[in-house]
């Protein structure tokens, strides 16, 4: 166990800390100051736990080195172990700077399409009462009483592993999104079969002929090793950064530590790693690329990139997400998670959505004004995604101020 000081005169209480009885099988909490500390038992957790990619040792180290070093995020991971001392739970939270407080929330920040932890099989049930599960996620949060102002734990899965989610049911208010989810089944052509009609498959054989026939030599690629996805996660930046401008959204790619965790992830490929990296040439060039995760049993489809112009009429996306499935299919991975957002596309696909949740809670009075000003952005920004018109200007107010930081 680890204590450790923070910025901002924030110390750590070192954790052995008895839990009710009501949160039992854990026996005691540790805080731990960084992933390097358990790197080989989490990895050892991680293989066998429920949870999301988002929470596996690599994600996590990765995006505290790059994007967390440059926000100077403290890592404060909480350990839950039974009386054998064994793993239970592992909660990958960090402390960071937030509107002069101190801010507790879940590492990863907008990078981590699901926020949550990791769980033992089967250690989620037995929170299922709510009373079990708020009690368990109390005992938690009161680790940290002194060492942060405010909790603020963003776009929470309500159920992990088909368990409800303790965190996301704890003061918890809805997230202006939804995930979706399908799976994929053992048969690429049934799945096919099973979402696209016979006019809509003759319709995807037509688009594909015509791309062939307008740009040949069309190639799907997947990246094997480090250097092909790097090539490829090079074509993809250029290509978000101008999807970026034309719809007036500040570059995300410009932000201290982006690229260097984006790179990182993709040198490190499935199976060995965790990304998938892939693309559509045609005439030797990028046209469509996608940069996924993959844990177990299911692929996380989390970025994606097109080239504008014709050859876009031909739809290489789509082509490209059909072969992702069948990619999927062929490695015995069953469920294909289109992440959190409701674009109209993934309705054709998903039989699956889930709600996610955002929990806030006041632990000092240093942390009433960052709650207030969460408090009126939320709905703030729910206007603003479900209107058109907003979206546009907001995008160009962001993006003018994004020049004037520099960014």
């Amino acid at each position: 166990m680890l204590s450790v000081a923070r910025d901002m005169d924030v110390a750590l209480p070192m954790a052995e800390t008895a839990l009710p009885l009501s949160t039992a099988p854990v026996a005691r909490f540790e805080i731990v100051a960084g992933p390097a500390a358990i790197e080989g038992e989490w990895r050892a957790f991680e293989a066998t736990a429920i949870g999301h990619v988002f929470q596996t040792w690599d994600f996590v180290a990765t995006w505290l080195a790059t994007v967390g070093a440059a926000r100077r995020v403290k890592p404060a991971i909480v350990v839950g172990r039974g009386r054998d001392g064994a793993i239970l739970c592992l909660l990958p939270l960090g402390i960071s700077g937030c509107l002069g407080a101190r801010l507790l929330a879940w590492l990863g920040g907008e990078h981590a399409d699901y926020h949550c932890g990791l769980y033992a099989p089967g250690f989620l049930k037995g929170l299922a009462e709510t009373v079990v599960g708020a009690a368990f996620v109390a005992s938690v949060v009161g680790l940290f009483r002194g060492a942060a102002d405010i909790v603020h734990l963003q776009r929470q899965p309500e159920a992990i592993g088909g368990d409800a989610n303790p965190f996301a049911l704890w003061r918890a208010s809805r997230y202006t999104l939804t995930s979706h989810l399908t799976r994929l089944g053992s048969s690429f052509d049934e799945y096919y079969r099973s979402k696209r009609n016979s006019s809509s498959r003759r319709h995807d054989r037509l688009k594909w002929q015509k791309l062939e026939a307008a740009a040949a030599p069309v190639e799907i690629v997947d990246a094997t090793t480090p250097e092909e996805a790097e090539a490829i996660l090079a074509e993809m930046f250029v290509q978000k950064r101008a999807s970026l401008r034309a719809r007036n959204v500040p570059d995300m790619f410009a932000r201290a530590g982006v690229p260097e965790f984006y790179r990182a992830i993709t040198h490190h490929p499935w199976p060995a790693g965790l990304s998938h990296v892939s693309a559509i040439r045609a005439g030797g060039k990028v046209i469509a690329a996608n940069w996924g995760l993959v844990r177990g049993n299911r692929y996380y489809y989390v970025m994606t990139s097109y080239c504008p112009g014709p050859l876009s009429a031909h739809s290489p996306g789509r082509a490209l997400l059909y072969h992702l499935m069948e990619w999927a299919i062929a490695r015995g991975i069953e469920e294909f998670d289109f992440t959190i957002g409701d674009e109209d596309f993934k309705g054709h696909w998903c039989e699956e959505q889930m709600a996610i949740r955002d929990s806030v809670a006041v632990l000092t009075p240093r942390g009433l004004w960052p709650a207030t000003v969460f408090g009126l952005l939320k709905p703030a920004k729910t206007m603003v995604k479900t209107s058109p018109f907003l979206t546009r200007h907001v995008g160009r107010i962001r993006l003018g101020l994004a020049r004037l930081r520099g960014r």
